[in-house]
């Protein structure tokens, strides 16, 4: 008996220790290897936030202007300039992968980000990528009369079109407010805490309304 229990140890013992041997650690550097599309693409939805499908769309190329008159006087009040848009960026704690099981973890801190957000803002992703092209569009307002090319707009027209990419097979993941201050701030810390299976064109996305977001392609880690 004693004999016994002794070799179902053993087997518990060398399957724990081959289950974390799989367990690699990952250096932040090796993963900024798969970080595509810096400063390019905000965070928006597919056809409208009802739809629940996130859609990334990369403005940088639209020189398209705005401007207010006052129909009084046909004066200019306000020209639309390009906004200045901070990109956000992550600070990891910790990231490991199991290449056998391929169950990925990542933590750490967001930044980037104004400093009341709240942790409900941001929006973080892994799931597949699927690109396309959206519309940008103008439409008649029922505050304001809108002109477009000296005439008056009764129905919506296509100004641009711009490159974007939505997301399928989502994993949704959330941000937690944390105990530290940012530095010279009296806000606290974004943090993420994410565990997923993932393959080999699973992307890993950070994303917040008016901020370039951080993408990775994490399913490329699999087959390094």
């Amino acid at each position: 008996m004693t004999k016994l229990y002794f070799i179902l140890l053993s087997c518990l013992f060398s399957q724990q220790v081959f289950s974390q041997s799989n367990l690699d650690t990952i250096e932040f550097s090796k993963l900024v290897q798969y970080k595509v599309d810096e400063d390019r693409f905000e965070f928006g939805w597919l056809g409208n936030v009802f739809s629940g499908i996130p859609c990334f769309r990369n403005y940088t190329k639209n020189k398209l202007q705005t401007k207010l008159i006052d129909p009084k006087t046909d004066s200019v009040i306000y020209t639309s300039t390009d906004p200045e848009i901070n990109g956000l960026k992550i600070i990891t704690d910790k990231i490991t992968l199991d290449k056998t099981s391929r169950f990925f973890q990542i933590s750490g801190q967001i930044t980037g980000a104004w400093e009341s957000v709240i942790p409900t803002e941001f929006e973080i992703y892994i799931g597949h990528r699927i690109d396309t092209i959206s519309d940008i569009t103008l439409s008649p307002s029922l505050e304001a009369t809108v002109f477009y090319n000296g005439k008056k707009l009764d129905t919506t027209v296509v100004l641009d079109r711009v490159p974007a990419f939505y997301m399928t097979k989502l994993q949704k993941f959330n941000v937690s407010r944390g105990t530290k201050n940012l530095k010279n701030s009296n806000y606290k810390e974004m943090l993420f805490n994410i565990s997923a299976v993932i393959d080999d064109k699973s992307i890993l996305v950070f994303g917040l309304s008016s901020r370039y977001a951080e993408i990775f392609e994490i399913g490329k880690l699999l087959t390094e």
